[in-house]
């Protein structure tokens, strides 16, 4: 039996995926312990307007770290596609084999993936004292598993506290598909302009399938088209809409204002990842990024409202309908030119970092 000590947890932004469980597994990688150190202002009696994010506990830091590779993947800058379905570009790069192989790389670590003979290749990594990322055959309470331990042929999992759709029991052997063991740290492959190109080429993906307008599109010059709906399929247009807003904003967000904390972060809790998104010739393009995507996270929650607060069961008369559809309209196109702002400081970064180091 052999049972590695692993004490971190997981966002509640994602279920059990790769980048939650590498964001996690990154912490033990690190040395990243539990120490008064890391303790954040609230916890030491003092005052904290950000406890919810602080990246000073063992469950706040591994939540910024998520944060940031979720973001560098390209992930949090896709759009969903209309009822919350995923676009190409989506597809292409949540927890593809390229997005495993760009975060690992931006990290600097390397890893073998092995499909075969995968007991072995377990107790040989747990006996090393790394735990290893195991993806699953069936995805439904998310597609990768931290291993932790084994003893015999059962294995044994980090607790999913903290995720979404927490699976209740450790995998069996069979119900893996793929494991990724992580043979050691390395050069960075990937620094943050390659990121930021990878999401540039994400946004340029949307803008190409026009994502944001098949939304607008929806609800404009709903006048004449508003007699021929029921209510079941005004409310699921309205539905669809507060589907295709799913939160992206915020976790880019994050991944953008460490920055702010670098320079007060305790020197054990800082790493090489955040040095380049603390470069003063990006301070004010991450508060572009910051204001942009708080602008629209807030949007968002307006049509969360007009979808929730509204009674379904009556069918109002049409010029209220109309005025609801316009409202959702206008919504979407302020979160549009939000989008649009967060495109523009993407691209003036871009322009900034391939002009050398300063």
């Amino acid at each position: 039996m052999k049972q590695l000590d692993f004490p971190y947890t997981f966002s509640g932004f994602s279920c059990l995926d790769f980048t939650n469980c590498f964001a996690a597994l990154f912490m033990h990688l690190e040395g990243i312990r539990a120490d008064s150190e890391y303790k954040c202002a609230k916890e030491q009696g003092k005052r904290c307007d950000h406890c919810g994010h602080c990246g000073y506990t063992l469950r706040g830091m591994q939540g910024q770290l998520f944060f940031l590779f979720d973001t560098v993947s390209g992930r949090s800058a896709t759009v969903n596609g209309w009822g919350g379905k995923p676009t190409a570009i989506y597809r292409e790069f949540y927890d593809t084999e390229d997005s495993i192989e760009f975060v690992t790389g931006y990290a600097g670590y390397a890893y073998e993936k092995h499909t075969n003979d995968l007991m072995r290749h377990i107790r040989t990594s747990i006996d090393s004292g790394t735990p290893v990322l195991a993806r699953m055959k069936d995805s439904k309470n998310g597609s990768f598993r931290v291993i932790t331990g084994y003893d015999g042929g059962k294995l044994s999992m980090a607790k999913p506290t903290g995720a979404n759709k927490q699976p209740k029991s450790a995998p069996r052997l069979s119900e893996i598909d793929s494991v990724y063991v992580i043979t050691g740290k390395t050069e960075r492959k990937y620094v943050l302009l390659d990121a930021l190109r990878r999401i540039k080429r994400v946004m340029d993906a949307d803008r190409a399938a026009g994502a944001w307008d098949e939304y607008i599109r929806a609800f404009e010059k709903f006048w004449d088209r508003l007699k021929g709906h029921s209510l079941r399929e005004l409310k699921r247009l309205h539905e669809y809409a507060w589907k295709g807003t799913t939160w992206n904003c915020h976790n880019f967000q994050q991944g953008f204002v460490a920055y702010k904390e670098y320079e007060r972060m305790p020197e054990a809790c800082r790493n090489r990842l955040w040095e380049e998104i603390a470069d003063p010739r990006l301070y004010e393009l991450c508060n572009k990024i910051d204001w942009a995507t708080d602008n629209s996270h807030t949007h968002q929650w307006q049509l969360h409202a007009l979808y929730e607060t509204r009674n379904w069961k009556k069918r109002y008369y049409d010029e209220l309908e109309w005025g609801m559809c316009e409202t959702a309209a206008g919504i979407l196109r302020q979160v549009k030119e939000d989008d649009e702002a967060v495109y523009g400081a993407v691209c003036e970064m871009i322009e900034i970092l391939e002009e050398g180091s300063p």
